[in-house]
């Protein structure tokens, strides 16, 4: 599973009618899937608020917490079989790490660097772990291990040790790990929370939680939610508020250290037709994604 909007990582993954193919199948399995209403995914609450229709799935904002979130939501085993067919949209890395080996391993050297500060040994855990980028980055520093429900790693990542499957499935002992990492993972899973208890579970105590995700208070977010792509049902079903990640902390019981807007933008951008980036544009691009533009990385420790 495991910042960018979903049509980013179909511009790269497909092309032309792939492209459009991928979209229509996916809008026409939503129209037939089994769906539960429930409340927000943040912080169980029930009133809402209606934003928009997307992909036959109504996507509402939370009045107590503020999170955007599908609503009904797809059942969890629909879930598992969209990325059995549809692997390319399972791991997640739409826009900061892209197919591209070597943004790819560059985003992981990046992303490694920040984690060092917080933890510089030990078991490590990379849920998404997707094409192996960071997993085979931290392995020259970490013992690693990797999950996901459709790996497909690049060849230096290979002979890594990877389950296959969703974190909950793993079973893995309690106080395993000493460091967890889930990059673009928590906005398409069914149940978030139980997710995050599973980490506290199998973290050591002091563990390290780092995980990136969209923002429901970014800029594009609060711009136009409307037409704000990132929440792209029934793939990415929830973008977490500030709020409801501070309290979900609390709640499930980590200590939130530090937070970070992403560093730099996307080296591709959906409005150019998934080609890169000018030169010229990337200072305003990288500043953009500095404020906050799109979503924003999380440190957390188990308390």
């Amino acid at each position: 599973m495991a910042p960018g909007d979903i049509q980013e990582r179909m511009d790269r993954e497909l092309s032309g009618n792939g492209m459009s193919r991928i979209r229509n199948e996916l809008t026409a399995l939503s129209a037939e899937m089994d769906t539960l209403d429930l409340p927000c995914p943040g912080c169980d609450g029930d009133p809402f608020l209606p934003v928009v229709i997307r992909n036959n799935f109504r996507i509402v904002r939370c009045r107590a917490c503020r999170s955007l979130y599908a609503r009904p939501r797809p059942i969890e085993a629909q879930l598992a079989r969209i990325y059995e067919k549809f692997p390319q949209l399972s791991n997640g890395r739409e826009g900061q790490v892209n197919d591209d080996p070597e943004d790819g391993a560059r985003e992981a050297k990046d992303r490694l660097s920040r984690l060092l500060q917080f933890v510089r040994t030990g078991h490590l855990l990379d849920i998404g772990c997707g094409k192996g980028d960071f997993l085979s980055a931290a392995s020259r520093i970490f013992v690693v291990q990797g999950v996901d429900v459709a790996p497909r790693l690049r060849q230096e990542a290979r002979g890594l040790p990877v389950f296959k499957g969703q974190l909950e499935e793993a079973a893995f002992p309690q106080a395993s790990f000493d460091v967890v990492t889930a990059v673009e993972v928590f906005e398409h899973l069914f149940a978030p929370q139980r997710t995050l208890r599973e980490i506290h579970r199998i973290l050591k105590p002091n563990g390290v939680l780092l995980f990136q995700t969209g923002d429901a208070d970014s800029f594009l977010a609060r711009l136009n939610p409307n037409t704000w792509t990132y929440l792209e049902p029934p793939v990415h079903l929830n973008v977490f508020s500030r709020k409801a990640l501070q309290d979900l902390a609390e709640k499930i019981g980590f200590k939130p250290l530090y937070s970070w807007s992403f560093d730099r933008a996307p080296q591709k951008l959906p409005i150019l037709g998934g080609r890169r980036s000018s030169t010229a544009f990337r200072p305003l691009l990288d500043l953009a994604a500095r404020q906050g533009i799109i979503g924003a990385t999380f440190v957390w420790r188990k308390g």
